[in-house]
C-alpha cells in the first residue's frame, strides 16, 4: 500500500539555516570528564555522615574528611599545611567492603576557615578500584532515582 504521508524528501534543506547564539555551559560539572558524588549521596548509601580519608604527603599526614568523589579524583576537607598545587601524596579510603588506596596530585587547594580544601586527581588509579567507582556512581544514582 502506497501512503501520501510525506516522506524525508519533501521536508525543506537546513541550508542557511543559522543560530544566532552559541551556547556554552557555565558549569564546571558539564566540562568534567567523571560525574561527582556528594557526600551526601554517599550518605544515603552507606549510612555514614562523614568518610574519613588517609592523607599522606612527603611531610605530613592527617585524616582527611571526603567532600566528593569521581573516578578521575578526590575532594577532600582536611588540617594539613604546606601543600601546594602539583604536589604528590598518597590516600585510602573504605566504602563498604571496598578498600581504595591511590597516589594523586593536588590540583587545587582552598582555605576554609580552619580547614584547607583539596582537589586531588588520582594517579595510578587501579583499575580494580576504578570499575568500583564507577559502579558506585551507578548504584547510588539508581538508587536515588536521578537518572
Amino acid at each position: 500500500m502506497i501512503s501520501d504521508a510525506p516522506g524525508w524528501d519533501s521536508i525543506s534543506s537546513l541550508e542557511g539555516l543559522e543560530v544566532d547564539w552559541d551556547f556554552k555551559s557555565e558549569s564546571s560539572a558539564s566540562n568534567r570528564a567523571f560525574s561527582r558524588l556528594t557526600i551526601e549521596d554517599l550518605s544515603e548509601l552507606y549510612r555514614k555522615k562523614k568518610i574519613p580519608v588517609k592523607l599522606v604527603t612527603e611531610k605530613d599526614q592527617c585524616t582527611a574528611f571526603l567532600i566528593d568523589l569521581s573516578q578521575g579524583g578526590i575532594s577532600l576537607r582536611a588540617k594539613l599545611s604546606n601543600t601546594e598545587n602539583s604536589q604528590l601524596v598518597k590516600l585510602g579510603f573504605i566504602l563498604g567492603d571496598q578498600k581504595v588506596v591511590s597516589r594523586g596530585r593536588i590540583k587545587h587547594i582552598r582555605a576554609e576557615n580552619e580547614w584547607t580544601i583539596l582537589g586531588i586527581e588520582f594517579v595510578g588509579l587501579t583499575g580494580e578500584n576504578q570499575d568500583f567507582l564507577a559502579q558506585l556512581y551507578s548504584s547510588v544514582k539508581f538508587k536515588g532515582g536521578r537518572f
